[in-house]
């Protein structure tokens, strides 16, 4: 067979290889499949033991051969995660029923995200959070692991850092400095 050919079918493998694992990480299939693995490495095996001498062929096999390899490393941290109890891709446990019914220790201080979602204080921060994800987002950045809990959480302790300083109002806004993203305090506006 050709090299282009060959090629061609590795691709078609790897596509169908990584179906099947994301049919087994996320519930579908029961087994992962690890003779399809083998076969896409026997093939990978094969064709760097023959040679060619297009440029171009070589050049998309180290491509594929990258590929694969992203690839396996990304199959193994979500089934580290399946194994470990955790929803593969999800930074979050799966609630086990007896934790469900748990209930919170009555000293605890309340949601962070309940508090400061109420009034116009809430909706403003919800607002600059909303302006931050999308500017991370325009950037190209993957905002999938980025939380409001987590954000309100930071503009608390930066509220709480600016008034030990004797700043007692402040706002704050979303810009772009040296190719990121960035929340600078700023003075508010006066009501006209």
């Amino acid at each position: 067979m050709s090299w282009e050919r060959e090629l061609r079918v590795l691709n078609e493998a790897i596509r169908r290889l990584n179906a099947e694992y994301d049919a087994f990480l996320f519930g579908s299939v029961p087994k992962p499949p690890i003779e399809s693995r083998r076969r896409v490495e026997e093939m990978f095996r094969q064709l760097g033991q023959s040679a060619t001498d297009v440029a171009a062929d070589r050049y998309q096999f180290s491509t594929l051969q990258g590929r694969f390899t992203s690839l396996c490393e990304r199959w193994e941290r979500l089934q580290a995660e399946k194994e470990s109890g955790r929803r593969p891709g999800v930074h979050g446990g799966f609630a086990s029923p007896a934790s469900a019914l748990a209930v919170p220790h009555p000293n605890a201080a309340p949601s962070g995200s309940v508090e400061a979602g109420r009034g116009a204080a809430g909706s403003r921060d919800r607002e600059l959070y909303d302006r931050w994800v999308a500017a991370q987002r325009d950037r190209g950045e993957d905002v999938g692991g980025l939380r409001l809990e987590t954000f309100l959480e930071r503009l608390t302790e930066e509220r709480r850092k600016l008034k030990a300083r004797g700043v007692t109002e402040v706002d704050f806004d979303v810009v772009q400095r040296d190719g990121r993203v960035k929340l600078v305090a700023k003075a508010p506006k006066s009501p006209k």
